[in-house]
């Protein structure tokens, strides 16, 4: 699916699955070096927002605010990544779900972080 056949709008609701790291605060970051910069302040983002209620995003608008000039193409790629690592959950081609926390991360997902960050990362229960 190219650009050009992708939705315009999305459609963001709340997951409530368990996770010991809530995705709209500060417990995101020991995600980032698995998501990367775009894809972490993306589901920071939407989770902030789906948390009070289902939001529908322009997907030009959705991009720039997450500092891609509208790029939808980003945006999508950005999406799909989250969807990979099961942060979002595409429900259908323009409607995700968003996990309000986060698992912990796994020993592979460990493996991406730098040393020093490895060595104090623990889990909140």
């Amino acid at each position: 699916m190219n650009d050009t056949t992708r939705p315009t709008s999305v459609r963001v609701i709340a997951d409530h699955s368990d996770g010991p790291h809530r995705t709209d605060s500060d417990d995101v970051w020991w995600w980032l070096p698995v998501l990367g910069p775009t894809a972490t302040v993306l589901a920071y983002l939407l989770a902030r927002h789906a948390a009070y209620s289902e939001t529908c995003w322009d997907t030009t608008v959705l991009a720039r605010s997450v500092g891609l000039a509208g790029n939808r193409c980003k945006l999508w790629a950005s999406l799909e990544r989250l969807s990979q690592f099961h942060v979002v959950t595409f429900v259908a081609t323009d409607v995700v779900t968003v996990r309000l926390n986060l698992p912990s991360l796994t020993e592979r997902q460990l493996a991406c972080l730098p040393e020093c960050l490895a060595m104090i990362y623990q889990p909140t229960a």
